[in-house]
């Protein structure tokens, strides 16, 4: 048995990892992408903060520029493939590039039974939650492209792998025999 590598813990803040890069991160105006705008901008990035509610992504680019960071607010509905080429198109017309993007936009419905979930719901949490991403990452990618490299990560929630409680999951399995 191999002992365990140990690594470095990096400086606290991250302070310059992410040093002239530029990040886009969606659903930024809130919780976990507001809270990862300030650590991608408090390493260094030039942080894309990208969600519907500009007001409040206003409100998080403001705290990323007094304390010393760089941050854009561009107001996107990531539903909307216009409004995610735009994102991506305003990221580089402003930056030139786009290094990383940590798409974390979603949206959930009331906890319900599944046959008493009505289908606008769930047609609403599907447009965000998978088609969101997947035209995040059809603009972001190009982009990166450019640059001949570049990171994505898609934050999902756990609820995709353990039942929650009146959140209506349907897993598949399939089996070899």
């Amino acid at each position: 048995m191999q002992e365990a590598q140990e690594y470095p813990l990096p400086p606290v803040g991250f302070k310059g990892l992410l040093r002239g890069k530029v990040a886009i991160i969606t659903g930024a105006s809130r919780g976990i992408g507001a809270t990862t705008s300030h650590i991608f901008a408090d390493a260094g990035a030039m942080v894309v903060l990208a969600a519907r509610d500009e007001q409040k992504m206003e409100s998080v680019a403001d705290t990323i520029i007094e304390n010393g960071g760089k941050a854009i607010v561009i107001p996107t509905d990531v539903t909307n493939p216009r409004s995610v080429e735009n994102l991506v198109h305003e990221t580089l017309k402003t930056y030139a590039r786009l290094d990383v993007a940590f798409n974390n936009a979603g949206d959930s419905h009331i906890p319900t039974a599944l046959a008493d979930m009505k289908i606008d719901d769930f047609d609403r949490v599907v447009s965000t939650n998978l088609r969101g991403v997947f035209l995040s990452m059809k603009y972001e990618i190009p982009a990166m492209l450019k640059n001949h490299s570049g990171a994505i990560v898609n934050m999902s929630s756990t609820a995709g792998l353990n039942g929650v409680k009146g959140l209506p999951i349907i897993r598949l399995r399939s089996t070899v025999s």
